[in-house]
């Protein structure tokens, strides 16, 4: 039976990774460092900024022959990026792994698989298991909150990856389990009877956020795939960050590609986008830097991109995409007002949409 990952959680302050720094190589995101240095009263063996998961660029390091004497441990502290490389070297090196998590932003620290980029394509490889995940409330508050926040997107993700998992097994007879797409749904509706924590980044949305993703990874282990998480959403934003060669802030991104999604799933697109607006997540940001064009042209050949790098089936494959129907979706997505305030939620409520008035 697959762990769980909340099995290696620790609700700690990376004070307590002191004792264990000075044979340590530390992977850090540089605005997460300066953050945690202060808490910390040891001095890391060796310290590595992570600033690419191109795969050429975490070879080097890997070869750095330099920078590993006396390591015995890999320490990742920060984003996604930091998260990354730093399983990448202990999966490679055969090392002992801690993360540290300074923002809860995706659920890369809970995951098994490394995220790497080849020709500015995402691929996913290895397996490697920490010994612990430090998920320290006070710093994980210290990042901007709407990078918490943002965060919900691997759990929005699931709404839209469950649809086309169930059209995988209805057109292509792939296996399928009801009842772990049964326990994945019921993620999200945990994240709408607790969107008030969230939105706060309170210690009980950190929490809640650090046990979601802990499932929902569980969830696709058992499925032995990323179907209960990851379905077309995904697929549109890896084709995004191909063809215009950056990188978005994932959360905030995976949103806007699930919202889009719902949309031309015609899959109660209205409730995903309510759930996102109570969250906080600033979708819109990534939204305006892109612009319509790039993301018009992201959905019209996200189709082509899923083939050439294998994808699994989803919507995308059946009926192509139009220009027309791409902008269709992204005019749905303007006419929506920003809520002015934020509702209050209340364990009585599980449905929402625009309409409902978020009560």
């Amino acid at each position: 039976m697959p762990v769980n990952p909340l099995e290696w959680v620790r609700f700690e302050s990376i004070a307590s990774l002191n004792p264990l720094l000075d044979e340590a190589l530390m992977v850090v995101d540089p605005q997460a460092w300066f953050v945690a240095r202060s808490r910390l009263t040891a001095n890391p063996r060796s310290l590595i900024r992570a600033d690419s998961l191109d795969e050429t660029a975490l070879y080097t390091m890997e070869t750095a022959s330099d920078a590993w004497q006396g390591i015995k441990r890999v320490i990742g502290l920060g984003g996604g990026t930091a998260i990354d490389t730093a399983k990448y070297l202990a999966w490679r090196k055969e090392l002992p792994l801690i993360l540290v998590p300074s923002a809860l932003t995706v659920d890369a620290p809970f995951t098994d698989s490394v995220a790497v980029r080849r020709a500015g394509r995402i691929h996913y490889i290895g397996h490697v298991y920490p010994e612990a995940i430090y998920v320290d409330g006070e710093l994980i508050q210290t990042a901007p909150a709407h990078l918490n926040r943002g965060g919900v997107g691997d759990i929005l993700s699931i709404h839209t990856a469950l649809y086309d998992w169930k059209l995988a097994y209805e057109r292509k007879g792939e296996a399928y389990d009801a009842e772990i797409a049964r326990r994945s749904a019921s993620l999200v509706e945990r994240l709408t009877l607790n969107i008030r924590d969230v939105y706060a980044v309170n210690e009980a949305g950190i929490r809640l956020l650090t046990e979601l993703f802990c499932e929902e990874v569980h969830l696709c282990y058992l499925a032995g795939s990323s179907r209960p998480e990851e379905g077309s959403e995904h697929h549109i934003l890896y084709t995004l960050e191909y063809q215009t060669g950056r990188t978005y802030l994932h959360g905030a991104a995976v949103t806007l590609c699930a919202l889009m999604a719902a949309y031309l799933q015609e899959n109660d697109a209205n409730a995903l986008w309510a759930i996102a607006e109570a969250c906080g997540v600033e979708y819109r940001a990534i939204l305006d830097e892109v612009g319509d064009d790039a993301l018009v042209n992201a959905l019209v050949h996200a189709r082509d991109y899923a083939l050439e790098e294998q994808l699994p089936y989803t919507f995308l494959m059946e009926t192509p995409i139009t220009p027309q129907r791409a902008r269709e979706a992204i005019q749905w997505l303007k006419a929506f007002r920003p809520l002015s305030a934020r509702p209050r939620y209340g364990s009585h409520s599980s449905r929402w949409s625009p309409e409902s008035g978020l009560n």
